[in-house]
């Protein structure tokens, strides 16, 4: 599941315009799209006014009103067309290799017109590699260390994904905890890791405290999370979010990416290798786009 196109009309922060997303070599989609622009031009609001539209369509959590999307107009629009890959053409139950939804931001409500296979597909959740997702990584990313944590269910998950809480990586200290007994997750997790960070490791965990001491740096004593770096602590929350998720055939929002990242390119690369067949839409700023490597560039213009 991919993004091909995007139109935004008349919403609050975003500036009118049409996101054509295909790749002229392929046909298909751009796997990486970089929103590069100063502070002001709209790259996080424009995310989040997909991850809305996503939600007026069929949602994870709780769908809000449309009034904080709406400019100078009485309404704001969004039309998003998403390419879907063969197996969920069959669960969305048609032929067409894409399937579009409109939604208008009204004060009072949210209205959606979509076809039933695309409300399907976009509301389908679970941990199953197979099924695509749609997740977002906002730029206040941390782990928290003190409870409450939420559980690793598919049920408790769901309604996180999308949100904006920091709090939604408070399942990570739970499920370092279960790593000893899950070879799986384990060694998606230590790859995702490796790729992310050039100087975090996951080991394995002798310590038997409550807050594992399972990560090296720079191939160091093994440290708890909290001893982390910036970076390799975010790198440690893109790894366990796929590990514990399945991040495969998703579309993945990530606001700032160079946030705690001494190289971008490199994390750009690591997030790339996170799922397969994965679209990685990123918030860049200006000048650090280039450094995304093989990506479609959108530029916005500042206020």
């Amino acid at each position: 599941m991919k993004i091909q196109q995007a139109t935004f009309r008349g919403v609050q922060g975003v500036p009118d315009l049409t996101l054509d997303l295909t790749d002229a070599r392929t046909g298909g989609p751009h796997t990486v799209v970089v929103l590069s622009g100063p502070s002001a031009s709209g790259k996080t609001r424009m995310i989040e006014a997909l991850v809305a539209a996503k939600e007026a369509i069929r949602a994870y959590g709780l769908m809000v009103t449309g009034a904080p999307w709406i400019g100078e107009a009485s309404a704001a629009k969004v039309r998003v067309t998403f390419q879907l890959d063969e197996a969920e053409r069959e669960f969305a139950g048609t032929t067409s290799p894409s399937l579009g939804g409109e939604v208008i931001f009204r004060p009072d409500r949210v209205d959606c017109e979509a076809d039933d296979g695309l409300r399907a597909m976009l509301g389908r959740y679970s941990h199953n590699p197979a099924h695509g997702k749609v997740d977002y990584f906002p730029a206040e990313r941390r782990i928290p260390t003190f409870p409450p944590f939420p559980g690793l269910g598919s049920g408790e998950q769901r309604v996180l994904r999308l949100g904006k809480d920091p709090r939604k990586y408070g399942f990570i200290l739970p499920f370092l905890r279960t790593l000893d007994h899950d070879a799986p997750r384990r060694e998606r997790f230590a790859a995702g890791l490796a790729n992310l960070s050039p100087t975090c490791r996951y080991v394995a965990d002798r310590s038997g405290e409550a807050s594992p001491r399972c990560f090296s740096s720079r191939g160091g004593a093994p440290l708890t999370a909290a001893q982390l770096s910036h970076g390799e602590a975010d790198a440690v929350i893109f790894a366990a979010t796929a590990a514990v998720i399945g991040l495969d055939h998703s579309i993945v929002f990530v606001d700032r990416p160079e946030l705690h990242a001494d190289d971008v390119g490199h994390f750009v690369s690591g997030l790339a290798s996170l799922g397969l067949d994965n679209q990685l839409i990123l918030a860049l700023r200006p000048g650090l786009a280039a450094a995304a490597g093989d990506a479609q560039i959108v530029t916005l213009k500042g206020a």
